[in-house]
């Protein structure tokens, strides 16, 4: 059995500088790739708000030093508060020690500002290209590599190249010409932040609120709210609805109006929207399911919004571009070693990732209605929960002083009607590995694609993948040989 070749250059171009092509960049570059990123607008930035850093994503953070890059902007907040329109708490999940000592990583939010710089910097220190003012106009991938030509005249080649360049993509438009991300509702939300210097001095019961996630519930809508930028800055998602879908960004909003969508809402929360000088209102677009991310030579794939944009009401957006980036790095690392082809690596990444994308998008909109329910749904929901609000299992350990949880019998959140506050409800999202899922994907197609030893059970594949970038090419293949003294 041949020894696996030496390890070969594999370019790769992402288009793209996003929080999740930003995040791709830096697990393509440590897993071996050449990676540039071309960039349409003439400067890096991100615009919006705030962004949630849920465990599934805060462990990569962690694991490519973009935590330690943003430092105290990364705000962990105690807990997540449910609430009815007026105030009172319906539901209540301790973040830390809990949620954190469950999931083993923290819950984050941070204001995507500062994410993105973290993100770049960190795609930097990794060796990561970044080249702006780089607009994608044509895309040529009959055959590799693929060219690429920007709107100024730059022209580049890639081994693959990846369209990470969200709603609008450029790359989709090329693959997929009649694939359009659609409003599946008139449901759209406005964004705000205020100094907490300001909220603070004009709404002295907003201290009250503390350092917290805490959500409104309304029949129309809902109202989020926590805190940025190392706890300086107030952060609001306020989700309402319209007379028609709202499918683009409304940079001229009619603040008398908002004003007025949420005049019956807790006391506290109506006078600091009222403090609210400006804002735009975001659409909540959703693509796919689509029965392909990339091209038929398998040489252009699409991540992020670009393949699988879902709605706002779990979180996992970003998040989710995010995994697809680190899964991209660890698949595409087997073919830097030559383990995989990287029409194989595309495979494996479009038969793992796209179901789970899938699963998120649903998630996302069906935890949107959950919020927004009539009387009768909205007691069912608010009943079911209302142990939670007294003292939850989290709150009893430390006031008891206990160092490790009590076994207590099945989790009572494992069927919470709260799919993202309760985060053990779907584990499958809040703990998921994305490398670690990559991993297991290749060494499952690998023992399904090459023949095993009866007697050993060990499959050619993956003795070749463990111990062929070591062996002498003549040893390789007799671990799964190994019969009585003979190894």
């Amino acid at each position: 059995m041949p020894m696996q070749p030496p390890k070969r250059t594999l370019k790769v171009g992402l288009v793209g500088a996003g929080l999740g092509g930003l995040a791709a960049s830096i697990a393509l570059a440590r897993a071996g790739c050449a990676v540039t990123v071309l960039e349409a607008a003439a400067e890096l930035g991100e615009i919006g708000a705030g962004i949630q850093m849920t465990p599934n994503v805060s462990r990569l953070l962690m694991k490519w030093g973009v935590d330690a890059i943003i430092g105290d902007d990364l705000v962990q907040c105690k807990e997540i508060n449910m609430r009815r329109q007026d105030g009172t708490v319906v539901r209540r999940t301790e973040l830390v020690p809990h949620t954190v000592r469950e999931f083993g990583f923290p819950w984050w939010v941070v204001h995507r500002h500062h994410l993105h710089q973290g993100l770049a910097e960190g795609a930097r220190r990794h060796g990561v290209e970044i080249l702006v003012d780089s607009r994608v106009e044509r895309i040529e991938y009959a055959s590799s590599p693929v060219r690429v030509r920007t709107v100024k005249g730059g022209e580049f080649e890639f081994d693959l190249l990846i369209g990470s360049d969200g709603l609008k993509s450029v790359v989709r438009r090329t693959l997929f010409p009649d694939v359009k991300p659609r409003a599946p509702t008139n449901n759209g939300a406005y964004r705000a932040v205020l100094p907490y210097d300001e909220v603070y001095s004009k709404v002295p019961e907003a201290r009250e609120f503390g350092n917290s996630i805490d959500v409104w519930s309304l029949k129309k809508g809902y109202v989020i709210t926590y805190p940025i930028s190392a706890g300086r800055e107030w952060n609001a998602v306020l989700s309402h609805y319209r007379e028609q879908p709202v499918t683009d960004v409304d940079e001229e909003v009619d603040m008398q109006e908002l004003r007025e969508y949420y005049k019956d809402v807790d006391p506290r929360l109506k006078k600091i929207i009222d403090l609210i000088p400006s804002s735009k209102r975001w659409p909540l677009l959703i693509t796919g399911p689509l029965w392909s991310w990339s091209s038929p030579q398998k040489n252009v794939v699409l991540m992020g919004d670009a393949a699988h944009s879902m709605v706002n009401h779990m979180a996992q957006g970003a998040a989710t571009s995010m995994e697809d980036g680190a899964f991209l790095g660890r698949v595409l690392g087997e073919v830097v070693h030559g383990v995989l082809t990287v029409e194989k690596a595309i495979d494996i990444y479009e038969k793992t990732r796209m179901p789970r994308a899938w699963i998120k998008q649903q998630a996302s909109f069906v935890e949107g209605s959950i919020y927004m329910l009539d009387d009768i749904r909205g007691r069912a929901r608010d009943q079911s929960s209302a142990a939670s609000v007294a003292q939850t299992s989290a709150q009893a350990e430390v006031a008891g002083l206990q160092s490790k949880p009590r076994v207590s019998g099945p989790d009572a959140n494992a069927r919470s009607w709260d799919l993202w506050g309760a985060p053990e409800t779907v584990q499958s999202i809040f703990s998921y590995d994305a490398e670690g899922d990559a991993d297991h994907a290749v060494l499952t197609h690998l023992q399904a694609k090459t023949p095993y030893d009866s007697v050993t059970g060990v499959s050619q594949g993956l003795e070749e993948k463990w111990t062929g970038g070591y062996l002498p090419r003549e040893q390789v293949g007799r671990i799964a040989k190994s019969r009585g003294m003979k190894l």
